[in-house]
């Protein structure tokens, strides 16, 4: 009996620690990395705040709209060290200049991130990373370059496994191909480009998240624009670029930085959640199995827009459930459509099955 309670508790120990820590919630930070030399406990400690302040760095980074990121890089280390609900060892290693390498997965908790930002008036967006399909176009001089000679289409790439900024993590670029209807199609709108009905391109076709760019340069502009579409919201933007005199590589370089920050920008700017303002939804699950809820209730764990629920009524036939939740009603649809949930709304009532 003592041994089988006891493999029960590694059995437990080992789930939880599996939910704890997860790449899915925003409020998880996995693999900081932080090296120094540890002579004590103390130092270690100092180590591990070290590795907090990065984590929330990043979390920030990922999450906020860049105004509002800068605004809170001077946070105290005891504010964020308030903050996190739990952290995780998952690495301590010694370089060669014996000093310690620790790798650290942190969790912050979501009611006090959620006040903290609440009370500082901010947003955040519920993003995770995407893979988004991107055709640029480069017009010099009222010159059209697209694919072999457009330095953008060449040199976007060049640098993703270098990532330097954390945003870079949240979309991962894929280069429309080359395609010679496009060509003729473009070539044929240059006077309207900005115009043209980006569902005609081939090669942004089977795309679900995209971005059609247009650069300008002329010997004393460059611009941009970019017209996307990510997770079927659509958006335009112009905005101007910097030129540095006789150094062509570092402007276009400096430009690609600068389109990536924006697209990364609009795409946060559509997904922001206020956190002041909850709003709370109830809906009937439709049991079909005894397990139902267990179910429902470990998927309402992983979506980070649900602040809590409660069942409101239980029978043998349906569940009522109160859920508390941030942000758009619709939001919420989309995240427990894609866990698998069977949605219904009649009358305004939602009923759920699980599939």
């Amino acid at each position: 009996m003592n041994k089988f309670f006891f493999i029960f508790c590694i059995i437990v120990f080992l789930f939880k620690t599996q939910t704890v820590f997860s790449d899915n919630l925003i409020y998880d930070v996995n693999n900081i990395e932080v090296n120094g030399k540890i002579n004590n406990d103390l130092d270690k400690k100092e180590l591990i705040k070290s590795a907090f302040k990065k984590a929330f760095t990043t979390f920030v980074n990922k999450t906020l709209l860049k105004k509002d990121a800068l605004n809170l890089y001077q946070t105290k280390i005891s504010t964020i060290s308030d903050l996190v609900f739990a952290y995780q060892i998952t690495k301590d290693e010694k370089n060669e200049k014996k000093k310690s390498i620790l790798t650290i997965n942190v969790k912050f908790d979501p009611k006090k991130i959620n006040n903290f930002l609440a009370d500082k008036g901010i947003s955040y967006a519920d993003v995770s990373n995407i893979s988004l399909t991107l055709l640029p176009v480069l017009i010099k001089d009222k010159n059209i370059f697209m694919f072999s000679e457009n330095f953008f289409y060449n040199n976007w790439l060049k640098n993703e496994n270098k990532i330097t900024d954390i945003n870079d993590i949240l979309i991962t670029y894929n280069l429309a191909l080359e395609n010679i209807e496009d060509f003729q199609y473009i070539i044929s709108n240059k006077e309207n480009l900005e115009l043209i009905d980006v569902k005609k391109l081939t090669s942004l076709n089977d795309a679900k998240n995209y971005a059609f760019l247009i650069i300008y340069f002329t010997e004393n502009e460059l611009r941009a624009y970019v017209k996307t579409s990510i997770e079927n919201k659509e958006i335009d933007k112009n905005f101007n670029l910097k030129i540095y005199p006789q150094e062509k590589n570092k402007t276009y370089e400096s430009a690609i930085k600068t389109i990536k920050e924006e697209i990364s920008q609009i795409f946060k700017s559509q997904n922001l959640i206020d956190v002041s303002t909850p709003s709370f939804l109830n809906l009937y699950l439709d049991i079909e199995k005894t397990n139902d809820y267990l179910k429902l209730r470990n998927i309402f764990n992983t979506i980070d827009l649900i602040e809590n629920y409660s069942v409101l009524e239980m029978t043998n036939e349906r569940t009522k459930v109160k859920l508390k939740y941030k942000g758009k009603i619709d939001k919420l649809r989309d995240k427990m459509l894609e866990n698998k949930i069977n949605i219904k709304i009649v009358n305004n009532i939602w009923r759920v099955k699980i599939n």
